[in-house]
Order: structure tokens, then C-alpha cells, then sequence
């Protein structure tokens, strides 16, 4: 007879104490031989340790296991079986385990859950058999104080489900909606959990949105921006630009005059407190991120909700006290000016954009820093940007510091700190991706000399965004005719060179005597 492998010798072991009394000795020996077990299974070869392995333990005694008393043992368990179920397809998991998934989903240890729930990221709705008796047991697992892990992966699970119109027959029948009704009663953490996954399943299907329309959810849900907790208006203000997918529940908000009070927060000075701030900086945000929402033309709101002069009017009023509000404000204009439609909106109001650049020449320090940050945003909204958003930005740049701002960028990379450096490369990076930033760097004298010369001692960081801005001027489409032959070839071995190349110091040999 031929020497058992050793992981033969192990499921031998494993299937004789499964035989066994569980006492404290067998549950001991159970958790040594499985913790083995799953470390042989991951050192392989996996196929000849799983065939091995579920020819003698099969799936029955190791969910079996996953009641046993005893938290470690449960542990080990649901990693070895995670393990086997990997090669395992979603179709084959329903038919055989039904039954285990949704005691699964009940347990009460959240490894348990994790398994369980993993195993539904495989499904594909369009094509994959499910039940919709799941969907009541996935929804109770979104119940809970904290965002633990079982949470944050139900949440990935629902989303996931959602996405496919056949998640809405599942996942919201009439039993899984009196677990979504008691979700969205309960606490705020679990409240907006569950909005988390309706704005999911809204995604781009006005069907899904009317759905809940009737079903009252989405009044409960505008409910929430009228709350006088400063945090729940909070959380509503980030899920608005999500669930406005489309132009249906776009329209349905305008309507409702959410975008109206946000922009009237911005305006309401009667509470100068923390509270107050929060609540003009959430708004403002707010505004920001609506312009990249699929269901609605961003020169139109900007047009309807004048922000842009709100922003203009914060950097225009900056002062050492206000330096928050301002750096909100540069940012939100920043994460605006991203969006192509929206730039060439604020090409056109210019106010904005003009008030930017007068605060970039007369800053220093951090807020310098934030206003380089807010250029990048604005000059990289597009690896190929239209003509008039070129244009934008072109008329952006000459603002600053009179034309001369690659100068002014150089002497932010020779301050050594790592954000100004980190800044200044960003948004010669974002310039490449311009024909007249690459005619620019190529006109400006010895520029080209300072950006190919490596530094150490610049660290990590710095030398990647440095090798990332020449690897764009190399990439763009008009740097052969904008340089000349030895530069461009330059910018060639740069590249080829990667970000943290040192140049070997030749050694001389010195005479000793």
C-alpha cells in the first residue's frame, strides 16, 4: 500500500473524529486538523486536495459543522469551505444547498453570513436560477448598529442583484418589502443602508423608480432632507446625485424643490455654528456632484441653480477666518469644472473661473496647494477634451500669474514638500493632455531640462506623479512635432526608464600607495 499524502492523512484524521463524541478533546483536535487542512488546500495542488477532500468530507458535514458550539471551530470551518465552494458555480450551489443558504443567512456568527453571501456574488440574474425566498433573509442581514463586514458585503450582494431588472421580482416581493419597510423604520445607520441599495436598484430604470414611488419609499426617502438632524440631511445630500440616474427621478426631485432648498442653504446665514457650516458645505457639495448625474444636462442646472456665483462669491470674500469655507468652495469648483458640459458653462459665466486665478496669484502656503489641486481637476476632465473646453482651460491658464504660471509650478516642485510637488506634477500631467500644453512646456526654456531631472530624494510619491507627467507628455499627441528630436527622445527613455531609474556614478579606481 502506498504512503498516504499528507493531506490524506489529514481529511483521514478529520473523518475519524467526526465519528467521535464531540468533547473538548475531539472539538480540539477538529480545529488542528481543519486549520492544517485549509493550509494544505491553499499550498495545492488545489484540484487534488478538493477532489480529496469533498470524495470523503462532503459539504452536508461541513455545514453541519457550522452549528457546532464553539466560535473557532465555526471559524476554520467556513474558510476551508469558502475555499471548496470557489470552483463551485452559482447554478450548482441553489440546486444543492438551498436549504443551507438560508440557514446560512440566519446564523449568527457573520463568518457564517460572509460565506453564504459570497457565494450570491456569483449570480447572474439574467441567466441564473435563484429563489425568491432569499430575498427576506439577505434584507435582515442589513440590520444592525455597526458597518460590519457581513454588512458592507449584503449591501455589495443586494447591489449587485439589483442591477439586473430581474433583482426587483426577486429581491421586493411582497414578503422581502415588510423586511424593507421594517429596515427603513429602524435606526439611521439601517435606514439609509437600505436607501444605499434602492438607489442601486434604480440605477438607470425609471420602472424601478416608479415601483417605489408608489410604494411611498421615495417620499419617505425626500422625508429625510427635511429632517432637522444635520447628519441625516447629510447622508440624503450624498445619495440625491446617485439616484438621479436618470432624467425620471431627476425631474421628480426638482420638482419637489430639493436643489431650490439646497441652493437657499447656501444663502442662509442665520446659523454661523458648526451646524450651519455643515449644512452649506454638504449643500455645496451637493451641487458639485449633481453635474456628473446621468439624468439631467449640467449647463441646464447650473443655468436654473446659479452655484457657480455662490463659489465665486466665497473666494472672492476669502480671508484667514474663512479658510475652510474657501477651500470647500475651490473644490466643489474644481470637481464642477471636471465635467466638460459644466466647464464650458463656466467658460461662459467666467466670473468663477476669474476669481480662482486671482486667488491662486495672491496665495501661498496651503491654499495655494488646494487652488493647484482644483487647476488639475479643471485642465484633466478628459484625455481627449472638446475644442471649447480646451479653450477653458487655455484661457484659465494665461490668467495665472500673467502667463508665467510654469514658472510658478517649478518653483512649487523646488519647495521639496511633498503635497506642493505632488500639486505642481498634476497639473503639468493634466496639461498634456492639451495641444496647448504641450506647445506651452515646449516654448517655456529649460522647463523640459528640470522636469527630466530625477531626484531620490524626492521620495516615492513625488517620483511617480513626476514619471507620470512626462509619461503623458511623451503619450500626447503632439509632442513629436512640439519637440525636437533629441528631447522628444528623451521623453522616450524617461519612460522606458520607469519612475524610480537611478543613473549608475561611474567609480575611479584610486591609487594607494
Amino acid at each position: 500500500m502506498s504512503e498516504l499524502k499528507p493531506y490524506e492523512e489529514t481529511i483521514k484524521r478529520i473523518c475519524s473524529l467526526l465519528q467521535s463524541e464531540p468533547t473538548p478533546d475531539v472539538i480540539q483536535g477538529l480545529r488542528d486538523s481543519f486549520d492544517l487542512l485549509n493550509r494544505q488546500l491553499k499550498a495545492g495542488p488545489f484540484l487534488e486536495v478538493f477532489e480529496a477532500t469533498l470524495s470523503n468530507i462532503p459539504f452536508s458535514a461541513l455545514f453541519s459543522l457550522l452549528a457546532a458550539p464553539d466560535n473557532r471551530l465555526i471559524v476554520i470551518v467556513s474558510e476551508l469551505t469558502g475555499q471548496l465552494l470557489r470552483p463551485v458555480t452559482w447554478s450548482m450551489v441553489h440546486q444543492t444547498f438551498e436549504e443551507y443558504i438560508i440557514q446560512g443567512l440566519d446564523h449568527p456568527h457573520p463568518d457564517v453570513k460572509c460565506l453564504v453571501l459570497n457565494q450570491f456574488l456569483k449570480c447572474d440574474l439574467s441567466t441564473d436560477p435563484f429563489s425568491p425566498s432569499y430575498g427576506p433573509h439577505i434584507w435582515k442581514c442589513l440590520a444592525g448598529k455597526q458597518d460590519s463586514e457581513s454588512i458592507k458585503l449584503t449591501k455589495r450582494v443586494l447591489a449587485h442583484l439589483c442591477r439586473c431588472p430581474q433583482g426587483m421580482d426577486y429581491l421586493f416581493t411582497d414578503e422581502s418589502m415588510k423586511g424593507v419597510r421594517k429596515l427603513l423604520a429602524g435606526k439611521e445607520e439601517e435606514r439609509f443602508r437600505t436607501y444605499d441599495v434602492i438607489v442601486a436598484a434604480v440605477g438607470g430604470s425609471d420602472s424601478a423608480f416608479e415601483f417605489f414611488k408608489q410604494e411611498g419609499i421615495v417620499d419617505m426617502f425626500m422625508n429625510e432632507g427635511r429632517s432637522k438632524d444635520i447628519l441625516v440631511i447629510m447622508n440624503f445630500y450624498e445619495q440625491l446625485p446617485d439616484i438621479c440616474a436618470t432624467t425620471a427621478p431627476f425631474e421628480y426631485m426638482d420638482e419637489q424643490g430639493v436643489f431650490q432648498k439646497a441652493l437657499e442653504n447656501l444663502s442662509d446665514t442665520t446659523d454661523e455654528g458648526v451646524t450651519g457650516s455643515l449644512l452649506r458645505t454638504a449643500s455645496l457639495k451637493l451641487f458639485a456632484r449633481m453635474v456628473d448625474a446621468k439624468g439631467l444636462d449640467p449647463q441646464q442646472f447650473l443655468e436654473k441653480y446659479p452655484v457657480a456665483t455662490v463659489i465665486r462669491e466665497i473666494i472672492e470674500e476669502h480671508s484667514h477666518s474663512r479658510y475652510d469655507s474657501t477651500v470647500t468652495a475651490i473644490n466643489c469648483l474644481g470637481a464642477i469644472g471636471n465635467n466638460p458640459a459644466a466647464l464650458e458653462y463656466l467658460a461662459k459665466e467666467d466670473k468663477a473661473l476669474a476669481a480662482l486665478a486671482s486667488l491662486y496669484n495672491s496665495s501661498t502656503g496651503d491654499l495655494r496647494i488646494e487652488c493647484l489641486k482644483t487647476i488639475a481637476c479643471i485642465f484633466g476632465h478628459s484625455q481627449a477634451p472638446t475644442e471649447t473646453a480646451s479653450q477653458a482651460c487655455f484661457d484659465l491658464y494665461m490668467r495665472l500669474c500673467d502667463g508665467k504660471f510654469l514658472s510658478s509650478l517649478v518653483k512649487e516642485i523646488m519647495k521639496g514638500f511633498e503635497e506642493s510637488c505632488i500639486a505642481a506634477f498634476a497639473v503639468i500631467q493634466k496639461m498634456a493632455s492639451h495641444a496647448w500644453g504641450v506647445r506651452e512646456i515646449a516654448s517655456v526654456q529649460n522647463i523640459l531640462g528640470f522636469l527630466l531631472t530625477r531626484d531620490p530624494s524626492r521620495g516615492k510619491t513625488v517620483q511617480q506623479w513626476q514619471y507620470s507627467a512626462i509619461e503623458s507628455l511623451a503619450a500626447a499627441t503632439e509632442a513629436k512635432a512640439s519637440f525636437d528630436e533629441e528631447t522628444y527622445k528623451r521623453l522616450q527613455k524617461y519612460v522606458n526608464n520607469g519612475p524610480f531609474y537611478v543613473e549608475s556614478v561611474p567609480r575611479v579606481a584610486m591609487a594607494t600607495s
